[in-house]
């Protein structure tokens, strides 16, 4: 019999105002990409407070077409962490260029800045920091380093929606910034992404490319009753449709209610483990840093534990608590073990990273009441096992 989960790890919220939205969609008939869209776009930019935005169907494909504008088709490399979604992979992979690994920071489980410095050869096209579980990357040292070298910074913010580094938005630190707004992200879409840029020039060839290189949407052709259009450009099959921009703009309504609860579920976390940090170990926040707070990652201390840590999972599971693994390393993976020459070896820290980390139940409906009961089934487990 299968342990009765009482706290999952994740349980998704829709707000009336989504319904409503989604309803008014459907009533307009019109379901692509349209005013909804252009909606949502405008709404995302100005709490960035960057002006250009174009959304999308996924985060993996916004990078990867923000890769092919950038990069792709040189053959050139692309620095990233290997303790990501496999999706940062891919879209490296697709856009015609080649994923180079440089080792994360153990603290704070992002890309470490020293690490990619060694990392740079003449072909290296752009740097991509992964901002894990909402935690900014160092972007002080990456635009040191991007500057220095004339490589353009780019983050994978798929996390990061609600982020600050230094009082200011990620993007407002990068070339271009890339967000998700899957079902489970701080704010949904169900499916999309975004790509967000200073740069208009940018997101304008981002835009045609994200619809087949069309020079003219359809809403354009639409309203104008002129249906001819160009292509000057092989594009993608990547715009995001109306309905799901429906989805973010009635799920932005409580977006910044959401995040001031997960702040506090953080705290709570914090606060609750602090007697046990010897034993586990959240990511360390510096202070000029807002942590989005989109998965609340802790990692074990294995060599004061006597279990593993998916048999810490399972004693969790046992208990009624379900506990998520964000991430394994994408060298783990039988066919980047077979396409690139990459071993464990050479990133220690992901490697180690990738056997101790656990995410624990981590959503705005759950209440510090289970909390409490979370943190008190980690407190139990670490008495019975630890060393």
């Amino acid at each position: 019999m299968k342990n009765k989960i009482k706290i999952p790890l994740f349980k998704l919220s829709i707000s009336d105002k989504t319904k409503r939205e989604v309803i008014n969609t459907l009533d307009s008939t019109w379901l692509t990409t349209g005013s909804q869209t252009t909606k949502f776009e405008n709404k995302v930019a100005k709490y960035l407070g960057i002006k250009q935005a174009v959304a999308v169907n996924s985060c993996t494909a916004g990078l990867q077409i923000l890769l092919s504008v950038i990069g792709g088709g040189t053959a050139g490399k692309v620095i990233t962490s290997p303790f990501t979604f496999i999706g940062t992979i891919e879209a490296i992979i697709l856009s015609g260029s080649k994923p180079v690994l440089a080792d994360i920071n153990l603290e704070t489980l992002n890309l470490d800045s020293a690490c990619v410095e060694k990392k740079i050869t003449s072909k290296t096209v752009a740097i991509v920091p992964v901002d894990i579980a909402g935690l900014p990357a160092d972007y002080e040292q990456f635009k040191k380093i991007s500057n220095s070298c004339n490589i353009p910074l780019l983050s994978d913010s798929a996390h990061a929606i609600g982020a600050k580094y230094k009082k200011k938005s990620i993007p407002a630190h990068t070339d271009a910034s890339v967000f998700s707004f899957y079902s489970t992200k701080n704010l949904t879409c169900g499916e999309g992404g975004m790509i967000v840029s200073k740069y208009k020039e940018l997101t304008d060839i981002i835009r045609t490319l994200s619809l087949h290189g069309i020079d003219k949407s359809t809403l354009k052709r639409s309203k104008s009753k002129s249906w001819e259009y160009d292509i000057n450009h092989a594009g993608f099959k990547a715009n995001m449709s109306d309905l799901h921009a429906s989805v973010g703009l009635g799920q932005f309504s409580q977006f910044e209610k959401d995040q001031t609860i997960r702040e506090r579920l953080a705290k709570r976390y914090i606060k609750n483990l602090s007697s046990h940090f010897e034993y586990l170990s959240p990511q360390k926040v510096a202070p000029h840093v807002g942590h989005g707070w989109h998965l609340f990652i802790v990692r074990l201390n294995l060599n004061r534990l006597k279990i593993s840590r998916d048999r810490f999972m399972a004693e969790m599971a046992k208990n009624g608590v379900e506990c998520g693994l964000h991430y394994q390393p994408v060298f783990n993976f039988n066919y980047y073990k077979n396409a690139f020459d990459w071993s464990f070896k050479d990133f220690p820290n992901a490697a180690l990273a990738g056997e101790s980390v656990v995410s624990l139940p981590f959503y705005p409906t759950l209440n510090t009441s289970e909390v409490d009961i979370v943190t008190e089934t980690v407190q139990k487990i670490i008495r019975k096992f630890a060393r």
